[in-house]
């Protein structure tokens, strides 16, 4: 049996972010969604993005080891736009496409469940966010998140420790 040596979190929208764990759970990377601006939009940097998720997948094997990832399973909501939803939907599904066809096993987790259980005892609703930061420094003191445009790298973080916990069994 080939233990898991890192573990990744996504957060797949194009605010969000990727968090790469070692198998201890200590943070190994951390990086807003890969993007690039063209024709003043921002759109994701696919060749970036497949590249951060080979890199941990090589980290892991160096180490003796594999890889396990942990995506966030989004859907659109009735408010939003049509190309917002789309451009949306696309994200998760390039993240998907990267994963499959790199062949790194990954687990699709909805907000509700890993919410539920990084979140435990915090604000929800309005205050998720806020609650998502503040869980993911009292676990990882050192991210970095400096302004709102990181956030995502808190849902990334608290994906890739619910998925990590999840796979060797602790629940919290």
């Amino acid at each position: 049996m080939v233990r898991v040596k890192r573990v990744v979190g996504i957060d797949p929208g194009i605010g969000g972010a990727v968090v790469v764990l070692g198998g201890d759970g200590d943070l190994s990377r951390c990086l807003r969604t890969p993007i690039l601006i063209d024709a003043g939009k921002k759109v994701y940097d696919i060749p970036v993005m497949r590249d951060v998720l080979r890199g941990a997948m090589h980290d892991a094997e160096k180490d003796g080891g594999s890889v396990l990832v942990g995506i966030e399973k989004v859907h659109t909501m009735p408010r939003d736009g049509r190309v917002g939803a789309f451009r949306f939907g696309m994200g998760y599904g390039v993240w998907l496409g990267i994963l499959s066809a790199s062949y790194i096993p990954y687990e699709e987790v909805t907000p509700q469940r890993w919410q539920a259980r990084m979140l435990a005892g915090l604000p929800r609703g309005a205050h998720t966010k806020t609650s998502a930061v503040q869980a993911s420094k009292a676990r990882f003191p050192h991210i970095p998140i400096g302004v709102k445009a990181d956030w995502g790298i808190a849902d990334a973080a608290l994906i890739a420790e619910f998925v990590r916990r999840q796979h060797l069994g602790k629940h919290i």
